[in-house]
């Protein structure tokens, strides 16, 4: 069992190797999925002291979980007033809320289980792609006024200046709450702690059948099977097929990332001139962060196939450098990969029971590694002490996404995306670089 190349691969900070399962087993849950959200219910449910067992098909941390950009911030992939129309304010509060404090538990568990899954540096620029300071400082606003963001318009003069010097960005909003971490050193730590509270995990176990109709729960895999109360299934865009209900309510994601090769300080400094988490206002944009080596980590494309394109290093470094094209002659690629997420048809992820004692946890793709702490300590709260508040992801239910027409969907949506992006940009450089001429002339 290895895990893909990467970046974050090559700089784990341990390779224990956990056994796959052997045996019967009786246990209180049964956790499928060795991601962030399965690993944070393994972890919140021994920590309430309930005897718990997590197979993993590959290594912890695997998947998406272990290979994404490293963003740790609140909120989720769907708009709040999209939120508000469909849940109404309070509801929606309480949604960001849960993100908010998924962001403390995060801190907390780097810090007491003493995690080195380190740059854990703050804030996130996201710039917009487009001329609109009045719709940005809104935004800004609003998502401070009613939702407690800490967050700060920033300027054009002042993106350009202090974080991203980029012909490609107008104007900026700054969120302090965020931050980055090393998300497969981060999967890792949280498994160590797990295992530590009494969890089992088993690497290199897939599920094979699972039986969920009598009060006891049949979980069968190659060598072992586990009778357990409840069982919760958290494999992502990895678990297709596994409960239809379940794993057909999901599309399976792409997103490409790659690392460069150092880059010195004086010319990185030209381009990136602050080491946060940065991104764009695009509908699939990028999203990247430069490391303290003078790495840059950049992600990017999303596509509805899961197979890497054979020129995928050679595209996402054209990416790289139409943002910065002062670092053209600089940046070489250093590894590239891709992971997949999953994704419901409401941007939403999907929290919550199906039937008594089958529990899930998915469709954390464009939410950010919050949302996964969020989920973990939701259904690991519900199983142990009966809280209900995973009710509060019942109205984004486990809709059909609609299986490979679903797919197409999604790729016309990104390629739509792109086309009315690249249009919109197209426009508003011209007018900026007419208002340039206009005041040197």
């Amino acid at each position: 069992m290895t895990y893909p190349d990467s970046h974050y691969a090559a700089t784990r900070s341990d390779d224990a190797v956990r056994p796959p399962l052997n045996g019967e087993h009786e246990v209180e849950v049964c956790v499928v999925g060795g991601g962030l959200a399965g690993l944070n219910t393994a972890l919140g449910l021994a920590e309430r002291g309930i005897s718990t067992i997590l197979i993993e098909a590959e290594r912890v941390g695997f998947g998406a979980s272990g290979r994404n950009g490293g963003f740790v911030g609140p909120g989720y992939s769907q708009d709040t007033d999209w939120l508000v129309e469909r849940v109404g304010m309070d509801h929606t509060r309480a949604l960001c809320d849960l993100t908010l404090s998924a962001l403390d538990v995060i801190r907390e568990r780097i810090e007491q289980h003493a995690i080195a899954c380190g740059p854990n540096t703050p804030g996130i620029l996201v710039s917009s792609w487009t001329d609109d300071p009045d719709g940005m400082r809104r935004y800004s606003d609003g998502m401070k006024q009613q939702f407690g963001l800490d967050l700060e318009f920033v300027p054009r003069e002042r993106v350009a200046n202090e974080f991203a010097n980029s012909p490609c960005y107008f104007d900026g909003i700054y969120n302090k709450t965020s931050f980055q971490f090393h998300p497969l050193n981060y999967c890792l730590g949280i498994a160590r702690a797990a295992e530590a509270a009494g969890a089992s995990i088993h690497e290199g176990t897939p599920l094979v059948c699972l039986e969920v109709e009598g009060p006891q729960k049949q979980i069968v895999t190659p060598h072992a099977l586990i009778r357990a109360r409840h069982v919760v299934l958290a494999c992502g865009g990895y678990g297709l097929g596994v409960l239809p209900d379940i794993s057909g309510a999901v599309l399976p994601v792409a997103t490409h990332v790659m690392t460069t090769k150092p880059i010195a300080d004086d010319v990185l400094g030209t381009a990136i001139r602050q080491r946060i988490c940065l991104a764009d206002t695009r509908g699939a944009g990028d999203y990247y962060r430069a490391l303290p080596d003078g790495r840059i980590v950049w992600g990017g494309r999303m596509t509805a196939s899961t197979t890497p394109p054979p020129s995928l290093a050679r595209d996402m470094l054209g990416d790289l450098v139409k943002v910065y094209p002062q670092l053209a002659d600089h940046a070489v690629v250093e590894s590239a990969w891709t992971g997949t997420m999953s994704y419901a048809r409401h941007k939403m992820p999907q929290i919550g029971q199906l039937r008594e004692g089958v529990w899930y946890a998915q469709a954390f793709g464009g939410s950010g590694m919050g949302t996964t702490t969020v989920a973990g300590e939701l259904l690991s709260s519900a199983i142990a002490q009966g809280d209900d508040r995973y009710r509060l992801f019942e109205p984004f239910g486990l809709d059909w996404a609609g299986g490979p027409f679903g797919r197409v969907v999604a790729q016309a949506t990104y390629w739509s995306y792109q086309m009315r992006d690249a249009l919109t940009a197209r426009k508003d450089r011209k007018k900026r670089a007419s208002t340039v001429r206009q005041k040197t002339a």
